[in-house]
């Protein structure tokens, strides 16, 4: 089933800057075709509270950073259901591939199996992208998402049953968007530190282990604390072009 936001419905203020942001990077997917390497140099960016990734290549995203109670998920939550005025909030929300709120209270969401099975009933639902569903026919990928051998294998699951199927197909009118919420959730934490050990085997790492399979139009963005520097270094060492900070 795929994850929703315990703050859905409560009332959105200030971080519009987040939303020009974002408007910008989908502008700048859809305008960007294949490039370079996509090996990222962190760079400072004399813009708001942001920093700059460079990066080249067509696969890239975006990491929004912030402590504890800094209104990461609440931003993400206003992407995907917006209280606030249209003008605001840019009707970004209709540029939303798929999404998935990690909590570390429930464990259900930090489950790598039922994070990748979420995101392709999501993607089934939201009509974006036209065939997706025929691909899941083959028998080979109905068999990757059963319960047991999507916790397996889940690496081959990612890839065989969302992201290669998406790079397949024709891209869509508009760039896209699919977030991920508390990244760094259900990654081993000891003194504040992750080990690279714990790491394996999370959504997280999931994702930044497989950016050279995104297709050029769809951008990944996600959120995590600003202690979690384990996640956010193996975020810029793969993907991310953009690291914007909650104050």
């Amino acid at each position: 089933m795929a994850q929703t936001s315990l703050l859905q419905g409560k009332h959105f203020y200030c971080r519009e800057w987040v939303f020009h942001k974002l408007q910008h990077c989908l502008q700048e997917k859809a305008s960007c075709g294949g490039g370079a390497a996509n090996k990222p140099s962190l760079v400072a960016n004399p813009g708001n509270n942001s920093g700059v990734v460079s990066a080249k290549g067509a696969a890239w995203g975006v990491l929004l950073v912030g402590g504890p109670g800094s209104g990461k998920t609440a931003l993400c939550t206003e992407l995907l259901w917006p209280s606030s005025p249209a003008n605001l909030q840019r009707g970004l929300h209709r540029q939303a591939l798929a999404f998935h709120f990690c909590r570390a209270q429930d464990s259900d969401t930090l489950c790598v199996g039922g994070f990748i099975r979420g995101l392709v009933t999501q993607i089934c639902r939201s009509g974006l992208i036209q065939g997706y569903e025929d691909k899941l026919r083959d028998p080979a990928i109905q068999s990757l998402l059963q319960p047991g051998e999507c916790e397996r294998n889940p690496a081959e699951a990612f890839k065989r049953c969302i992201l290669l199927p998406l790079l397949g197909m024709k891209p869509p009118q508009q760039s896209l968007f699919m977030l991920v919420d508390s990244v760094d959730e259900g990654c081993n934490v000891s003194e504040g530190e992750q080990t690279s050990t714990s790491l394996s085997g999370t959504i997280a790492e999931i994702l930044a282990s497989h950016f050279e399979f995104f297709p050029p139009w769809l951008l990944l963005l996600c959120s995590a604390r600003k202690q979690s520097k384990a996640v956010t270094k193996m975020f810029t060492d793969a993907l991310i072009r953009y690291l914007w900070h909650l104050a």
